[in-house]
């Protein structure tokens, strides 16, 4: 425990099993690039290596080494979260390109130990054994198995037109390879899908998804306030919320309605007139849309649903009510404010709108 403990300490200590990962990563693309460079007279003169007593056992122990041996690099390292996913993805990268190291590796050590094997091995067994890579293997597989000096084996009697033979030629086998694929994953789609039903079809993968951007679409608006609007406006009652509201008001208000709300071009705030209603959803309509014909300008554009309750909640909450130093004469008709909205004679927010 004690050496985790020092471990921890060690600035940066998340980055050594990466650090090790790519160094054993860069080993193995060092030894397949030797091994593909390697020439006939040196894998020739690596037939001549005495590996006959117990090739099976050390080949399997080769085998085994190499697949173990990348465990020994899976560190459980807590990674920060700030770049935990781009590790993530090097580490993956990494691991994919470790095993497809591994698997070339191991097709050579196959290939390596059949030369070896079938050097021991009668002449006639050689002659009739076929090496898993023969030097023609590319040739067969694309298709072109039979030498032009060999076509007259496969020509077939009778069939030439205009001195064109035609050629009794195989599938080339990736073309087999790819028709049996398409056959195989025919069927196992129809039984996935259709007889099995474990998973959803175009359509209903639709709706999921459909459904899913729904509750995320309205997860969004409920985040970023854009449901708010004059016909569901409520008053907000928390002090940091209404101080917010203070501060966009000493920013886009005060220019007409003075820093206390006496008003100025625009009319006074503090008093129980208005000229367009003095509830919360009336307040709120005049920000959000404003009254050109009388220089009010529309906040609709500038300010998010939410500031704009902000603003007027400050407006009604810590505003209203308060003694301004030069009030502007009253405008409008008079509103009887309802019992329930609170109201602050010594209004905190803006005392705070003063100072800034």
């Amino acid at each position: 425990m004690k050496f985790k403990n020092y471990l921890e300490t060690i600035a940066g200590v998340s980055i050594y099993p990466l650090i090790s990962l790519v160094i054993f990563v860069a080993f193995f693309v060092g030894l397949l690039w030797y091994v593909l460079r390697m020439g006939r007279q040196e894998v020739d003169a690596m037939k001549a290596v005495p590996l006959d007593d117990s090739v099976i056992k050390k080949t399997l122990l080769t085998i085994l080494a190499l697949l173990v041996v990348p465990s020994a690099f899976a560190q459980g390292t807590e990674v920060p979260t700030s770049y935990s996913d781009f590790l993530l993805y090097v580490v993956m990268f990494l691991l994919v390109c470790m095993i497809l190291v591994l698997l070339v590796v191991l097709v050579q050590v196959i290939v390596l130990y059949q030369k070896i094997t079938t050097k021991a091995l009668p002449a006639e067994v050689q002659a009739e054994s076929t090496p898993l890579f023969s030097p023609g293997w590319w040739r067969k597989f694309v298709g072109f198995s039979t030498p032009l000096s060999k076509e007259e084996k496969i020509l077939l009697a009778g069939h030439e037109y205009d001195g064109i033979h035609e050629l009794d030629n195989r599938m080339p086998p990736w073309l087999q390879f790819m028709f049996v694929g398409t056959v195989l994953f025919a069927i196992t789609y129809g039984l996935y899908y259709h007889a099995f039903g474990f998973g959803d079809l175009q359509m209903e993968e639709l709706n999921k998804e459909l459904a899913m951007a729904e509750v995320q679409k309205k997860a969004y608006i409920e985040k970023m306030g854009a449901g708010i609007n004059e016909e569901n406006v409520t008053l907000l009652t928390e002090g940091a919320l209404i101080k917010e509201g203070g501060v966009i008001f000493t920013e886009k208000c005060t220019a007409c309605h003075a820093a206390d709300g006496g008003g100025g071009v625009g009319p006074n705030l503090t008093d129980d007139y208005w000229l367009h209603g003095g509830d919360i959803k009336d307040v709120f309509k005049v920000i959000k849309y404003g009254v050109p014909e009388k220089g009010m300008i529309s906040w609709e554009k500038q300010l998010p649903p939410q500031e704009m309750q902000k603003v007027a909640s400050f407006i009604l909450a810590e505003l209203h009510g308060n003694k301004p130093m030069a009030p502007k004469a009253p405008q409008g008709e008079l509103y009887e404010t309802p019992a329930d909205v609170p109201t602050n004679p010594v209004p905190q927010a803006l005392e705070v709108a003063k100072q800034q």
